[in-house]
């Protein structure tokens, strides 16, 4: 993302309120959701409002943001890191010290990570003031940033009654959570007491930006064609926490020692610095091996066609593509390690890594 497109952004986060950004569609949400810069505010992207009522809706955020957490679980606790396995009272016992060092709400945090080391969905709940607000607070913990922005795409044709509804759940989510709600330019046209923030040249800076420079949500749902209820901002360094696909294929590559450099969702950082910014899902970068988890979107021509640009300006730089749609993944993600180790062990050259030495390196280790 370039200068001229920080500014406006940060004055459009308005923790506690609810803005509707002008000319901002569900695209360049898109875009901004899947960068990684630190110094942007955490975005949740929901997808969700139909015709229910406003704690329906509110509590449908909250337990798809449970979700999320869990699966950036332990990366939140210290000493944490993606992969790694806790026992259940180790992970409360750091949960407890975490709060005790921090205004982290232990009903919240204590038993999110029980939960998440035993591998179950909390089984209560504090109050649900106090559970927007604690799950929000672990949320900037978890990325490390102090703004967090939910964004709202919507049918516009819901019934006026389910719109309000659905913006009173947005701005109890914006009190209690301390975050600030986009609604793009087409959510919710029937509600008219949101404020406007005409952000023209900033809405076509995104787009534009992170069109050249980033790779697009990839689909994680059941199915192909389901995007998400809840999206985040992709986590540096770690699988995307919305991504069935990608988190399946961390657990199959966690239990791997020859997997044990892979690097989540990062710039390459050996490209000519001329050429637009490229986070790629996963890399091994000695090996100069990428892999993108793609869902069904990528089908579509103008994402078709960039990520072939993309993997064009990667080959030239040396790196072998390799893509995989979320189904190949979900289907059997055992067999994508064992073809991804293959083309690691092709890629070691004589010179860096004998083959004898390495061979039983892995077969030892694995």
């Amino acid at each position: 993302m370039n200068d001229a497109t920080r500014p406006p952004i940060r004055a459009a986060v308005r923790p506690g309120h609810v803005v509707r950004l002008n000319d901002v569609t569900g695209d360049a949400l898109d875009q901004l959701v899947d960068q990684v810069a630190p110094d942007l505010p955490v975005i949740l992207d929901y997808r969700g409002p139909d015709d229910r009522s406003a704690h329906a809706v509110a509590s449908e955020v909250l337990d798809a943001l449970e979700l999320i957490l869990i699966a950036l679980f332990p990366s939140w606790l210290p000493g944490g890191a993606p992969g790694q396995l806790w026992d259940v009272s180790d992970a409360q016992s750091a949960a407890r010290e975490l709060c005790s060092s921090s205004r982290l709400s232990p009903a919240v945090t204590v038993e999110l990570a029980r939960s998440a080391a035993a591998g179950t969905r909390p089984r209560r709940h504090p109050a649900a003031e106090l559970r927007a607000t604690g799950l929000v607070d672990l949320l900037r913990h978890a990325y490390g940033r102090p703004d967090v922005v939910l964004a709202i795409r919507a049918s516009g044709d819901l019934s006026a009654d389910a719109q309000h509804a659905a913006v009173t759940a947005c701005e109890w989510l914006a009190y209690h959570g301390r975050l600030t709600v986009w609604l793009t330019d087409d959510a919710l046209p029937a509600v008219e007491r949101v404020p406007v923030l005409r952000l023209r040249s900033t809405a076509a800076d995104i787009q534009q930006d992170a069109t050249a420079s980033q790779t697009a949500i990839t689909e994680p749902a059941h199915t192909e064609t389901t995007p998400p209820v809840l999206s985040v901002s992709r986590p540096t360094g770690a699988p995307a926490p919305h991504s069935a696909a990608e988190q399946a294929l961390e657990a199959s590559l966690s239990r791997q020692r020859w997997a044990q450099d892979r690097r989540w969702n990062r710039a390459p950082d050996d490209l000519d610095p001329l050429t637009p910014s490229i986070i790629v899902d996963l890399m091994w970068t000695a090996e100069r091996i990428v892999v993108e988890v793609d869902g069904a979107d990528h089908r579509r021509p103008g994402k078709y066609a960039r990520d072939r640009a993309r993997d064009n300006m990667l080959q030239r730089h040396g790196y072998l593509v390799l893509r995989y749609t979320n189904e190949q993944v979900l289907a059997d993600a055992d067999l994508v390690a064992a073809e991804l180790r293959e083309m690691i062990e092709a890629r070691h050259t004589d010179d860096d890594h004998p083959t004898g030495s390495r061979e039983h390196q892995w077969t030892t280790r694995s």
